[in-house]
């Protein structure tokens, strides 16, 4: 019998985590589907993922933070991150990790170290938290800097870090930004603050290189893709769910196939 997977966000117009995780199983001859499922309510989405039954799931926006009351058990870094974005599920009991921050670190890793290093993070929610958690552990120097105020204090306090009035900003000294926000359109940084040398993250993998990023390499910054990222967490999650090493290499071609296909 073919065992389903599956990823469950709102609205979840766009998401390349089926075709990334569907090439490894094909290559690793697994008998397995994964799918997207566009859930508008935390409660039929939790239904959905015990009555189908998807053995394991991607957890994206906007479910990360509200999913974690419904599960069984929680790892002991997705508590501290306060955000779950894998689910595994064993018997109908439903376990929730978190991967993201292993993203953040792999992805940034491939362009520099970040133990002394001062690095903002823009946003709060889950992603933003994961970026912190992550930052914390290889011992950066945090700024966090959010629209709303208390919860930049909040996750600061939680990170060892400091919050930034969201005005201010671009005055926070640092060598690498990330961005956690879902801003496309509007820069989440002013771009006359981007400086030669910076590293530049988003977590924005749609475009790989968002305007971001694009204003950055115009202004001799180094640019890290959201989609490393996502390959990263997409390798751990895999893990996760089998229990074996993932292609990675295969998934990562699965990744950069769609993208050059759009």
């Amino acid at each position: 019998m073919t065992r389903r997977y599956g990823i469950i966000g709102y609205p979840l117009s766009f998401t390349l985590s089926p075709k990334m995780h569907n090439r490894a199983f094909f290559h690793l001859g697994i008998d397995a589907i994964y799918e997207a499922f566009p859930v508008k309510d935390m409660r039929e989405a939790v239904r959905l993922i015990k009555e189908t039954p998807l053995l394991g799931v991607s957890v994206t926006m906007p479910y990360k933070e509200s999913i974690m009351e419904f599960l069984d058990g929680i790892d002991q870094v997705a508590q501290k991150i306060g955000a779950v974005n894998t689910i595994l599920n064993q018997e109908g009991k439903l376990y929730g990790f978190n991967t993201d921050w292993m993203g953040v670190v792999r992805a940034l890793k491939e362009v520099t170290s970040l133990e002394g290093k001062r690095v903002l993070v823009l946003g709060a929610g889950g992603g933003a938290k994961a970026a912190c958690y992550a930052l914390k552990e290889e011992g950066a120097i945090i700024g966090i800097s959010s629209r709303t105020f208390e919860k930049a204090k909040k996750l600061a306090f939680s990170f060892d870090g400091e919050a930034v009035e969201w005005e201010k900003r671009h005055t926070w000294n640092c060598e690498v930004i990330i961005n956690a926000t879902p801003l496309l359109e509007e820069m989440p940084f002013p771009k006359e603050a981007i400086k030669e040398g910076m590293i530049l993250m988003d977590m924005v993998y749609n475009p790989p290189i968002t305007p971001f990023l694009e204003e950055g390499r115009k202004r001799g910054a180094k640019a890290v893709s959201g989609l490393r990222m996502l390959l990263f967490q997409g390798v751990k999650q895999f893990e996760i769910w089998f229990n074996i090493k993932a292609p990675e290499e295969v998934m990562w071609e699965a990744l950069k196939e769609e993208i050059s296909s759009l």
